[in-house]
């Protein structure tokens, strides 16, 4: 049995050898994020030999100078929630019409997928879930834990391989997105999609994207806006807690480089965060259908609320403008932010206050837990 998994893994890593990548490696171990899980192979790909570069291509009769795109994270459970939120988000880009592309904040699929690319997930809760005659637009990925379970980051990856014609945009673990707008050679704003599974990683691995983050938002042209979109939050009202590891970690790096907004997911709700002591926006758009859990800290905002839906970005050279859409397509909260960093609040609504909750109840732990709490 074993050499029949190896000799697998060897065939899956021979297929991911195109864009530059390394082969796959072969883990063996229990499923990230799952208890008592037996012990299984896990398909965890390497970093790529060379920086991985994509690019957002401007939306035609957009305003000159000017990009748009969208950010949800938290998503793939194929709940009537998750409908729910993707028809909001159709509704709405066929609303605003000029939106280029939308990033995801990680766990795209909670299920497994015994199928790999061939699996039905991929029609159920990806490409017939979001309508394809109203949001056209590409989807670049970054990866939660979730989507670590059960050896799915690989089939995601090679799932964009294989169909190029899809939407499904998600060339290596971490890459970098350049979003380029009509009337300009350089682009509007720059991406670093990174992979935030720090507990997935070998030293090597998470080392080798502290130095690409550095090397890459060094190698930004000046002017443009420099955003970083994981799973992970380093700051967040929410259950789950700020991650003191990528503050020690990224932190240096986001600082060093002055990065504009930190965008994240792993909490399923909605945030903007204004911490003391950083310039950076942090802003969570864990609301794409995950079940919604309470805050658990209320004293840090401006925004912070437990509700399904999404943040739309339009972002000029001067100016970066977030707007939060709620699944009724309510307008939750916008903010502006000039390239000083001065942070304006445009209109907003009230934020929620922590619960009284023991954490193990609102995690789920205690009491009945539902798929995908975590």
């Amino acid at each position: 049995m074993l050499r029949k998994l190896t000799l697998l893994g060897i065939v899956f890593a021979a297929a991911l050898q195109v864009w530059g990548a390394e082969p796959v490696a072969v883990r063996n171990g229990p499923a990230v994020g799952t208890k008592g899980a037996a012990s299984q192979p896990i398909l965890v790909p390497l970093p790529p030999k060379l920086p991985v570069i994509v690019q957002a291509a401007p939306v035609k009769d957009a305003p000159a100078g000017e990009v748009n795109f969208l950010a949800m994270g938290d998503w793939g459970q194929g709940t009537a929630d998750q409908r729910k939120v993707a028809e909001t988000l159709a509704v709405y880009s066929q609303k605003i019409g000029k939106i280029q592309c939308l990033l995801t904040a990680g766990d795209n699929f909670y299920v497994r997928m015994p199928l790999g690319v061939a699996d039905p997930a991929w029609r159920t809760i990806f490409e017939d879930m979001y309508d394809a005659k109203r949001m056209t637009y590409p989807w670049f990925a970054s990866l939660g834990n979730h989507d670590f379970e059960f050896g799915k980051a690989p089939i995601e990856i090679q799932y964009a391989r294989e169909h190029p014609e899809s939407r499904w945009k998600l060339p290596a673990r971490w890459y970098r997105l350049d979003v380029m707008a009509n009337g300009s050679e350089k682009p509007v704003a720059s991406v670093l999609m990174l992979d935030s599974n720090q507990q997935v990683a070998t030293n090597e691995e998470w080392e080798a994207q502290k130095a690409w983050m550095d090397q890459q938002l060094g190698s930004i042209p000046p002017g443009t806006w420099t955003i970083c979109c994981s799973h992970h939050p380093p700051f967040t009202n929410g259950d789950h807690g700020d991650n003191g590891k990528l503050q020690v970690d990224w932190g240096p790096i986001l600082k060093k480089h002055n990065v504009d907004v930190y965008v994240a997911g792993h909490d399923h709700d909605l945030q903007h965060l204004e911490i003391p002591g950083w310039t950076q926006s942090f802003l969570l758009v864990g609301g794409g259908g995950g079940r919604i859990r309470p805050m658990l800290i209320d004293k840090r905002g401006p925004f912070s609320r437990m509700i399904y839906g999404f943040a739309h970005f339009t972002i000029t050279p001067e100016k970066l403008l977030v707007h939060y859409v709620g699944e009724n397509l309510e307008d939750l909260h916008t903010f502006e932010r000039t390239k000083a960093g001065k942070v304006t609040i445009i209109s907003t609504t009230s934020s929620d206050k922590a619960t009284d909750k023991k954490l193990k109840t609102i995690q789920g732990i205690e009491g009945n837990k539902k798929s995908g709490d975590d």
